[in-house]
């Protein structure tokens, strides 16, 4: 079983629901399985982030969002820290529009714990306020 006794998260799952335009589907599975979802699948994440951005599912896009955010600076490398700052900048248009966060923190309180643990990444700082 996966963290909290959620079901195993399968990408390819999450993907056929999304290509069967099972939208409704596609998002209560991506949202009872969000801590299992690793943005060192980027390959995967992406697409799906993109897909829900679009269909203004903001609190399902926001999650993708965010697990392809905490991978760029989980893996500190300055290379990709202008994609974590799109994602950033894309996290914080898409909580302008999120009605009910559930029981997901809320995005000021996910950038309050990203500026506490990932402040002295001051390349990407400077990328995301720029």
């Amino acid at each position: 079983m996966g963290t909290n006794n959620a079901p195993l998260l399968s990408l390819t799952d999450a993907a056929f629901l999304v290509e069967m335009e099972q939208w409704d589907a596609a998002e209560n599975y991506l949202q009872a399985r969000a801590v299992q979802l690793d943005g060192d699948h980027y390959q995967f994440l992406l697409p799906l982030a993109e897909t829900f951005e679009s269909l203004a599912r903001p609190l399902t896009a926001s999650l993708l969002y965010r697990a392809l955010l905490d991978s760029v600076l989980r893996r500190a490398r300055t290379t990709t820290y202008g994609h974590g700052a799109r994602y950033l900048r894309k996290l914080d248009l898409l909580a302008k529009t999120v009605s009910d966060w559930g029981d997901i923190e809320s995005h000021t309180v996910y950038v309050e714990q990203l500026r506490h643990n990932h402040g002295r990444k001051t390349s990407f700082w400077s990328h995301y306020e720029h």
